[in-house]
């Protein structure tokens, strides 16, 4: 059977829509994928994934974007026993907390039973080439957690 992946990002300047863009092209021969902006996804359908990836900047001072709030509120009522997640995004070295958000995403799907595919991947400003090599190495990564079970 194939597998589903939800992708659900967050991006105020484009950089992680093109890297949910590019995880998809690196997913879609393999898995049914499904792309969504994350103020129009719905927490409580991420369990029906066989997997999630979260796309996210950090906003001002480590904190999560504004329209990354309800989701993640509503993730803290969502058990992810079974799902697998990865979560990545563009951030900037130069800020205090380079990639919080991220990083409190994978706290919050991990603190609901989902079980992490992969460290979280950052991506300092817009993705170089290593970086888009990096990023379909965990697309990788997930299609064979996927596959395997494990």
């Amino acid at each position: 059977m194939t597998p589903t992946i939800q992708i659900i990002f967050a991006s105020l300047s484009g950089r992680n829509r093109a890297i949910a863009m590019h995880l998809q092209a690196h997913l879609a021969a393999h898995a049914q994928t499904l792309v969504t902006e994350i103020s129009q996804a719905d927490a409580f359908t991420v369990p029906q994934a066989d997997a999630v990836i979260l796309v996210s900047y950090t906003y001002h001072d480590g904190e999560l974007p504004d329209e990354a709030l309800d989701f993640y509120e509503d993730l803290a009522t969502v058990d992810l026993q079974g799902t697998y997640f990865a979560v990545c995004g563009s951030s900037s070295t130069q800020h205090v907390h380079y990639g919080r958000a991220a990083d409190r995403l994978a706290q919050r799907l991990a603190a609901q039973h989902g079980v992490a595919v992969a460290p979280v991947l950052k991506i300092d400003g817009d993705p170089s080439d290593a970086d888009r090599q990096r990023l379909a190495a965990l697309a990788a990564q997930v299609l064979t957690t996927l596959d395997s079970g494990n």
